[in-house]
């Protein structure tokens, strides 16, 4: 699908790279391709990578939100990682409790994270 780009890392993890063609205005057109790689591979966790993502406005957290509560339903833990300094401060300045998604420094960190969580 146009737009996101899924890679399965491991049993336990699938990296999703966000590509210029994203709409995260329009969330729903993403859910049927997400839900399902997650389910074929039986996910432990989506890692997010936000390395090209330059700003977070209100309608990209709002994508990143319901993105987790997919992964939710899918008994999967998301993690955002590579966020860079202008994108978490752009979410600051709307953001008016903590996300619900998790957020990690590099892809290893996240899996580490979400191995963890599983086991722990």
């Amino acid at each position: 699908m146009q737009g996101i780009h899924l890679t399965l890392l491991s049993r336990q993890c699938i990296l999703l790279e966000p590509g210029t063609s994203l709409n995260p205005a329009k969330p729903e057109q993403y859910a049927d391709e997400i839900i399902t790689f997650l389910q074929k591979n039986r996910s432990l966790g989506l890692i997010y990578d936000l390395k090209d993502i330059s700003l977070i406005d209100k309608t990209y957290f709002n994508w990143l939100n319901y993105l987790h509560t997919l992964c939710c339903l899918n008994n999967t833990i998301m993690v955002t990682v590579n966020m860079s300094p202008s994108a978490a401060y752009g979410l600051s300045l709307f953001m008016d409790k903590f996300p619900d998604f998790k957020t990690a420094l590099s892809v290893e960190d996240a899996r580490k994270h979400i191995v963890m969580k599983k086991e722990g």
